[in-house]
């Protein structure tokens, strides 16, 4: 498996983790037993999640970042030798 895929795959398995913490804190989120309707994150999650989101968008623009560069090398190797 490559590096990048690997760290895609951790990326969303925390961002799963960290939204799942979130909705099961009652500081961050009000689950009402009467539907998706009344459900609603707090001004606190708001917050929280914003922080979140900043990381996580952060974090794949560098590894979108790192796999271009990788592939814009490979393509030059691949020029240099003849294979395109």
């Amino acid at each position: 498996m490559k590096k990048s895929s690997i760290d895609k795959e951790i990326l969303k398995d925390t961002m799963y983790g960290c939204l799942k913490e979130l909705g099961e804190n009652d500081r961050f989120f009000y689950q009402s037993g009467f539907g998706r309707e009344f459900c609603r994150v707090t001004e606190n999650s708001e917050k929280a999640a914003l922080e979140i989101l900043t990381d996580f968008i952060c974090k794949i623009k560098e590894i979108e970042a790192a796999e271009y560069e990788k592939r814009k090398k490979q393509d030059t190797f691949d020029a240099l030798k003849g294979d395109k």
